[in-house]
């Protein structure tokens, strides 16, 4: 009876009142479905560019980032309904929080690239990868920040080997969005696939891959199917595990592409991580044909010298 009446208390209290969650804003590489109401030809997904705009048909270029699904959709039905009068309503709804997603990699079940509308904590990150393979060492778990803010390290080590029943959530540090979470395996590698490295972000076939498959940064990207056409090869992410934590490198392979400029650290590691960011406008037919026969042209000197030995 006690229980009860000190919950019909908080319930009923005239003056609490709960605070609402703050609505979520939409941010850059979102994917976003834009219903217009009878006009299913103007329907669709449309990707926010790094410009913070998406492209509509009829409207041409509209501003997305920072605004709510709901302010968007009101300035949507707005300008469609002045161009059609049958349009009484445009829905926009956030299929993909890109712009708030974190990229695992190393010994779980399904490592890639995760999207929350509220990044959650550490070990819900795991989870969401499928969870620590058994070859996991969880005493040295790294979260590599895509910004650091302050004085902070680059690189976050935290101790998981509790399980999660034995973690106190609340003291996990924050993992933050388009960070990298690290699980390094109990034998020194960080990928459950082995001998292998993985191509995320703007290619044709992300994924791992074994490192016979490719030994530098651009056969990396040719084995993964060539960069799209939205990708920014001038920002070339390269995540790499060393005994002293996690080394990242940005690398320009627009300009080794197009002027012969060096790449610093091309030849690829297990357990190396090659991202590649999306960016407007960037045109890549001519790289990925240069990257198609810059790996011909190993193919058929490899070739050559076994020939030779033979």
């Amino acid at each position: 009876m006690i229980a009860r009446a000190a919950l019909l208390l908080v319930l009923f209290a005239p003056n609490v009142a709960l605070a609402a969650p703050d609505p979520y804003r939409i941010g850059v590489d979102d994917i976003l479905q834009i219903q217009v109401w009878s006009r299913p030809d103007l329907s669709g997904q449309v990707p926010v560019q790094s410009s913070g705009e998406i492209q509509l048909p009829l409207l041409g270029t509209i501003t997305a980032v920072d605004r709510t699904p709901e302010e968007l959709s009101d300035e949507l039905s707005h300008r469609y309904g002045i161009l059609d009068a049958k349009v009484s309503e445009v829905i926009v709804t956030v299929l993909e929080y890109r712009s708030r997603s974190v990229t695992v990699v190393g010994e779980v079940k399904n490592p890639g690239r995760y999207s929350f509308k509220s990044i959650p904590n550490l070990w819900e990150i795991l989870l969401a990868a499928g969870g620590p393979s058994p070859q996991a060492d969880l005493a040295s778990v790294q979260i590599v920040r895509k910004e650091k803010q302050g004085d902070e390290p680059p690189t976050v080590t935290v101790d998981l080997s509790a399980g999660i029943e034995g973690t106190k959530l609340e003291t996990l540090p924050p993992v933050r969005p388009l960070d990298t979470v690290l699980v390094s395996s109990l034998g020194g590698e960080a990928s459950a696939a082995g001998e292998s490295f993985q191509v995320l972000g703007a290619v044709a076939k992300p994924g791992v891959y074994k490192i016979g498959s490719a030994a530098s940064i651009v056969e990396a990207l040719a084995v993964s199917g060539g960069p799209l056409q939205t990708a920014d090869l001038s920002k070339v992410r390269l995540t790499r595990p060393t005994p002293k934590g996690v080394a990242a490198y940005e690398l320009d392979v627009k300009g080794h592409l197009y002027k012969g400029e060096p790449i610093a650290d091309m030849h690829l590691k297990s357990g190396d991580t090659i991202t590649v960011p999306s960016s407007r406008g960037v045109d890549v037919g001519t790289l990925v044909t240069r990257i198609i026969g810059f790996t011909s042209i190993i193919t058929a000197v490899s070739s050559l010298i076994l020939a030779i030995n033979d």
